[in-house]
């Protein structure tokens, strides 16, 4: 929130959490991301010099704050991310779980489009009849 111009309000959480740090690559282009995600203070990172000059951003859930805060930086060439959560010998797999309903508006949808295509090839069919008999 702001009052005018250099005033701002910023409310924070009375839990305080410190940063879960990952050091991302892309094996083809050679590029280093660092994420740092999980922290309630949003100028958390300023301090870090690979997040100088990148802004937290806050987590959003079913259109609400969370009030926990991710941030991004693209490192430089022999930019370091600094002190990361992520073990080397730990593989970051990340799987999501396949959702019932999901599956079963999906499904729902594809058999409506069906009937729908069903009922516009009838009548296509229908009225193509109704022009030859004449």
């Amino acid at each position: 929130m702001f009052f005018g111009p250099g005033t701002r309000l910023t409310t924070e959480p009375k839990e305080q959490y410190e940063p879960e740090v990952y050091e991302l690559s892309d094996t083809k282009t050679n590029e280093k991301v660092c994420l740092a995600t999980g922290f309630t203070r949003h100028n958390l990172m300023k301090d870090w010099t690979a997040f100088s000059g990148t802004e937290a951003s806050q987590i959003v859930e079913d259109g609400k704050p969370t009030g926990v805060y991710n941030q991004v930086a693209v490192l430089e060439a022999g930019q370091e991310c600094g002190n990361t959560t992520e073990k080397a010998d730990e593989p970051c797999a990340a799987s999501l779980e396949p959702d019932e309903m999901v599956n079963l508006a999906s499904l729902t949808v594809f058999g409506l489009r069906v009937i729908f295509m069903k009922t516009v090839v009838f009548n296509v069919l229908m009225t193509l009849r109704l022009w030859i008999s004449q």
